[in-house]
């Protein structure tokens, strides 16, 4: 019926209007995102999984009930019977039972602190979308300053036209200039676009919806640190959890396959009754109970396959470990150069250069108006002030990439603690 209705308003010419705006800072949009993506929800369920396999770990086998009946009219024939009632159970001689329900509550950990890297992830490409897009918007303004600019002398020349003071030619150029931004500033509308529907995708929210994005590109005006608690980052680093509680986990999985190289025994508690001849008497009944127990012995196989496949595991994880505390290391110098690095650019090109352009384009308009200067130098500087006012843009937003790499890889984002933590 939605489908009709929007078809219908698109036959009759009235607009289709977008979802009601919603604003957005960086730290609710990932808030939202982690309330509302839908593949969050899908991976969340192997919590619950990992969770299950817990409360169900650790039992006994279901015992065993035997029933056997036998007689014989295929022989003799003398009315001889024997039936058998059995009730049987098996029993680790170990604590097996035990380091199984370890060995899950591990897996528990393990599961959450998947779903918390991929957190992380997604809350890495949110924060650099909201910067893009915010640098995106502010070029547009930039650029409809510029345009706005270029209407300004289009008017003074049609008026200096008309009185014969200015040439055709001058407006033909100032047109064409004018042109050129408005066609500039029109494919950096359609770029925002493409960015706000795929943010609307990173939060969960429908394609139509339309954004307001507080915060702004300021550069910070004291200088970036390039280090930091290092203990603390690898404690929130989900990636690094997960390292370590694979070290667990492939412990408990030792311990686990260790204590099956004894199998279980069998514990049986039986019932029979016969019927049988005997002279001189003839046929009697007689029952019998008992007990009876049935140990494997360990002589040909001993789960030494899958232990040995188990210390293997454990050696694997303890490299992972090493190998994700280098990598975080290295990430986080990198990440932190790249800042300082960024932030440098970024006051540099907003700085003297750009003031004294802007003076510059102030100075030329002046004089053409007075007739002292061209149009053509006037345009130029005009060109001068756009290009280092975008360049700034540029290098702003280079910075405030620079950062949310750094909270990306620190993991310095809300949402992302484990309830439980193997942290070390």
């Amino acid at each position: 019926m939605k489908f009709v209705l929007l078809h219908f308003l698109l036959l009759i010419g009235l607009p289709v209007m977008a979802d009601d705006a919603v604003t957005l800072s960086r730290e609710k949009a990932i808030a939202l995102a982690f309330a509302n993506q839908r593949d969050l929800k899908v991976a969340a369920l192997e919590i619950n999984r990992a969770a299950s396999r817990v409360q169900w770990a650790g039992r006994l086998e279901n015992p065993e009930l035997e029933l056997g009946a036998s007689g014989d009219g295929v022989g003799l024939d003398e009315g001889e019977r024997t039936y058998e009632v059995a009730f049987s159970q098996r029993f680790p001689l170990t604590s097996k039972l035990k380091k199984e329900k370890g060995l899950r509550t591990w897996q528990v950990v393990l599961a959450e602190a998947e779903v918390v890297e991929q957190r992380r992830q997604l809350a890495g490409e949110i924060d650099r979308a909201v910067v893009e897009l915010l640098a995106t918007r502010e070029k547009i303004r930039l650029g409809r300053e510029g345009a706005a600019l270029n209407k300004e002398i289009i008017q003074s020349l049609e008026g200096k036209v008309t009185l014969g003071e200015a040439s055709k030619l001058d407006l033909m150029q100032a047109n064409l200039s004018g042109r050129t931004l408005d066609q500039s500033v029109k494919l950096l509308q359609a770029q925002e676009n493409q960015q706000r529907l795929g943010l609307n995708q990173l939060v969960g929210l429908e394609a139509t919806t339309a954004l307001n994005l507080t915060g702004t590109l300021e550069l910070p005006a004291s200088r970036p640190a390039t280090d930091g608690e290092m203990s603390g980052i690898l404690q929130r680093r989900p990636d690094h959890v997960l390292a370590l509680a694979k070290i667990d986990e492939s412990r408990a999985a030792i311990a686990l396959e260790e204590s099956k190289r004894w199998e279980d025994i069998a514990v049986k508690v039986f019932v029979e009754g016969e019927s049988a001849n005997d002279d001189p008497t003839g046929l009697e009944k007689n029952t019998f109970a008992g007990v009876g127990i049935s140990i494997p012995l360990p002589f040909r196989q001993r789960n030494q396959d899958a232990i040995a496949q188990a210390r293997i595991d454990a050696e694997a994880a303890a490299g992972g470990v090493e190998a994700a505390r280098f990598t975080v290391r290295a990430e986080c110098e990198e990440a932190w150069q790249r800042r300082l690095d960024s932030w440098e650019l970024a006051r540099e090109a907003g700085g003297d250069l750009l003031v004294l352009a802007e003076e510059n384009l102030t100075g030329f308009r002046d004089a053409y108006g007075k007739g002292e200067a061209t149009l053509a130098q006037v345009q130029k500087a005009q060109e001068q002030v756009l290009e280092l006012r975008a360049a700034a843009t540029n290098f702003l937003a280079d910075y405030h990439l620079a950062e949310a790499r750094v909270r990306y890889v620190t993991g310095a984002y809300p949402g992302l603690a484990l309830s439980r933590s193997s942290a070390k």
